[in-house]
């Protein structure tokens, strides 16, 4: 059983920052002096410097410090019950704390080792359709910088406020959202992963970049007659998240090919090539009772890890 305290364990120096000073946010700073020992090398660590708020510490059951869950695998927590059984992951769920720890998924990546991507990168004036019709477009494909893409994106100094203000509609509350991201506290980490902005002002603002609006069925098969009041709004969504927050492994609907294009941070994602035995590893795993306590790359021989940095683009 993992053990934490508020005041430091006799003879003993947080190995993290040997006690000396340290600059950091007021929330951490209420966490300075709550300690907490791993279960198997039994180091007394600060949980501030570990990143762990003081009530996370509270809910693990046994303690894997960050170098022995390489060889352990990750903390474990208490048994929390639901109220309801689940066989898949709810998110709508996550406001109500019906997923557990916010942070299990962080711990479960931070103990795995991913492969190194090896996909294509190109500049934007370069990715057109005959750059599809010549190398083909069955793998991810990265680019650096948005010149020569010939899209319209808002700026980099948007905030999350500005974009509640912009879509808000009776049905909605994002202003609920702006003011949990913009707060200095959180006890869970939640992400927003389908609003659609397309009729909104946020969304008026934005050009796709030039070879989506080129491969997009919907733009040029969709009737003409129908596109004034029947009109599938699929096109342009907003993605927010909070640092650490995770969806899990998923297929888009439809099996659409998507473009992510980072405003402000960053998103790392874990890639599983779509092959036949994967599919079939995939379906079991998705509509298993177990799915929420699996990590389905460890189901499969190899997962692609990439990173994109604000201003890259991802098609």
């Amino acid at each position: 059983m993992s053990s934490t305290q508020v005041e430091p364990p006799q003879a003993d120096n947080c190995p993290l920052c040997d006690n000396k000073p340290r600059f950091m946010p007021l929330w951490l700073q209420e966490n300075t002096e709550t300690w907490i020992k791993c279960d198997i090398c039994l180091v007394w660590c600060h949980a501030a410097c570990l990143k762990l708020p003081a009530e996370e510490c509270e809910r693990i059951d046994e303690y894997h410090c960050p170098k022995c869950a390489i060889s352990h695998g990750p903390s474990t927590y208490k048994v929390r019950k639901s109220l309801r059984e689940h066989s898949r992951i709810n998110y709508a769920d996550l406001e109500n704390g019906l997923t557990g720890n916010p942070y299990k998924w962080k711990r479960v990546l931070d103990s795995k080792s991913f492969i190194n991507h090896k996909f294509p990168k190109v500049r934007g004036d370069q990715l057109t359709l005959d750059w599809i019709r010549t190398f083909g477009f069955d793998e991810p494909i990265l680019i650096d910088n948005p010149e020569g893409l010939d899209m319209k994106m808002p700026s980099k100094d948007i905030t999350v406020s500005y974009i509640a203000a912009t879509v808000e509609q009776p049905s909605w509350n994002m202003y609920q959202w702006a003011n949990y991201f913009d707060g200095p506290k959180r006890d869970q980490v939640l992400n927003v992963i389908s609003l659609e902005i397309s009729g909104t002002p946020l969304g008026d603002s934005i050009v796709r970049p030039r070879i989506v609006r080129e491969l997009d069925w919907c733009e040029h098969v969709w009737p003409k007659e129908l596109k004034a009041f029947e009109y599938p709004k699929v096109q342009l969504y907003c993605l927010m998240s909070i640092k650490d927050s995770f969806t899990d492994f998923h297929i888009d609907f439809g099996g659409t090919s998507v473009f992510y294009h980072v405003i402000k941070g960053s998103k790392i994602f874990y890639f599983i090539r779509p092959t036949p035995p994967n599919l079939k590893k995939y379906s079991r795993w998705i509509s298993s009772p177990e799915q929420s306590m699996t990590f389905f790359a460890d189901l499969v021989k190899d997962c692609y890890e990439v990173h994109i940095r604000a201003g890259n683009t991802m098609q």
